[in-house]
């Protein structure tokens, strides 16, 4: 066994292990606890293959004789086979954290998640930090563990599920966004998604907190080193008159910025703050965070033709990051929006379209019944295209030269597509086949 299997073994995990939920991160977590000598099984409600059974996880006994269940985050834990079971419930980042003995930078929050660890690890490195980015966005935080390259410190991007089950975790500098609601499909109500977020504000060293945020402001009395941003004249650093301040000075103008959009101004400073905290002084990074140009389906500019700007925020899911979108565009709007809505108040987008500079309200996706409802009853006009490429057609006959037509649905993709990614990619292959 090479230092990190031996580690591994060396937990003393109560088996036999369960690995609940054969996603990305279920695969490599099983993987490596096999090889590391485990009695360990997979378990998923769909696959039923080598290695992994097939379990109904309503089914009060499906875990029955576990003696640890590493959990994914794809899977709710209020079924009945988790609240009939004994055994020990952790997950691959609680595994991740009794491992690692190098510093976590850390961040959680509604929206906008990955483009901060993405700008992070990209400044790290620029730095000369060998930083590996991991978790939520994309690559299990074991996977970067174990493979057998040195890092100086992980950057590791946090969802709410994730939070749940990994109190060793302690960062040395985490972040909250903001929090919004959102996933209402997995939790009670708001306080106990808002109180899975707390779970970083708690055990982080230092943590830095969207001051504009109602809820992140209430989970400070829970931190230990509180830094606060946001855009307020009162707070030292903030994002205002065009220029990003730190520490009470000017620091950068956003013109200078190839990041668009108020909410990601905020995100550069945020990421200058955790930076900040961890050694690394501004100056080092100004560079690398001035030509960042964004990530994909994140407010990216897809065309511009006859005057009318075509954006895809196709991973604003939900309506906290569709209304930042709405608000960091400046003129007149064409939206399309809808999905699945996973029980959100749409109410709340209509007071917001309310006060939107709008010359039309697109829907796409076969879940808007909430969506239309709230649009009806706050007197939203809006007409019901379906599919997107209808949304598109529609969307090109409305615009006028000086709109921007926003993919903003507010909402998740799987009624009609594999993921917010497929759903952005189907708008900028209609976009771009149309505008010419």
């Amino acid at each position: 066994m090479d230092t990190m299997t031996s580690k591994l073994r060396a937990l003393a995990l109560a088996e036999p292990i369960f690995v609940v939920g054969m996603g990305a991160s279920g695969h490599v977590a099983l993987d490596l606890l096999r090889e590391a000598g485990y009695d360990a099984i997979g378990l998923d409600e769909r696959l039923d293959e080598r290695r992994i059974e097939k379990r109904d996880f309503d089914d009060p006994q499906a875990f029955a004789g576990a003696g640890t269940l590493v959990v994914s985050p794809g899977v709710d834990r209020r079924r009945a086979a988790f609240t009939h079971s004994y055994a020990q419930q952790i997950n691959d980042i609680e595994l991740f954290a009794r491992l690692n003995d190098k510093p976590v930078l850390a961040v959680t929050g509604s929206n906008g998640k990955s483009t901060v660890v993405t700008l992070l690890a990209q400044a790290l490195n620029h730095a000369g930090h060998k930083a590996k980015l991991c978790g939520n966005i994309g690559r299990p935080v074991l996977d970067a563990l174990f493979d057998g390259e040195a890092a100086d410190c992980y950057v590791i991007e946090l969802s709410s599920y994730q939070l749940e089950l990994c109190p060793s975790l302690y960062p040395r500098v985490a972040a909250v966004l903001n929090v919004t609601p959102d996933h209402l499909d997995r939790y009670d109500d708001f306080a106990a998604y808002a109180a899975a977020k707390a779970n970083l504000v708690r055990q982080s060293s230092i943590c830095i907190l969207n001051g504009d945020d109602e809820a992140c402001v209430a989970m400070a009395e829970d931190g230990q080193n509180i830094i606060y941003y946001g855009t307020s004249a009162t707070l030292p650093n903030r994002v205002e008159g065009g220029k990003i301040w730190l520490h009470g000075h000017a620091l950068l103008e956003t013109a200078r910025l190839r990041l668009g959009g108020a909410h990601n101004h905020a995100n550069i400073l945020c990421t200058l703050l955790m930076l900040e905290a961890y050694g690394v002084a501004p100056q080092q990074v100004l560079s690398a965070l001035e030509t960042f140009a964004g990530l994909p389906h994140r407010m990216q500019l897809v065309s511009e033709e006859n005057g009318v700007r075509w954006y895809d925020d196709s991973k604003a899911t939900n309506i906290g990051a569709a209304a930042a979108a709405l608000a960091g565009i400046d003129g007149t709007v064409v939206l399309i929006a809808g999905g699945v809505g996973k029980n959100q108040d749409f109410s709340l987008l209509a007071r917001e379209l309310q006060q939107a500079n709008l010359r039309g309200v697109l829907l796409i996706g076969v879940d808007n019944r909430d969506m239309v409802a709230a649009f009806t009853a706050a007197g939203i006009a809006f007409e019901d295209c379906g599919t997107m490429d209808k949304a598109v057609a529609r969307a090109r006959a409305i615009a006028q030269a000086g709109d921007s037509v926003l993919l903003a649905p507010a909402t998740a993709s799987f009624d009609q597509y594999s993921g917010y990614d497929a759903r952005g990619d189907a708008f900028a292959y209609e976009v771009t086949s149309t505008c010419r």
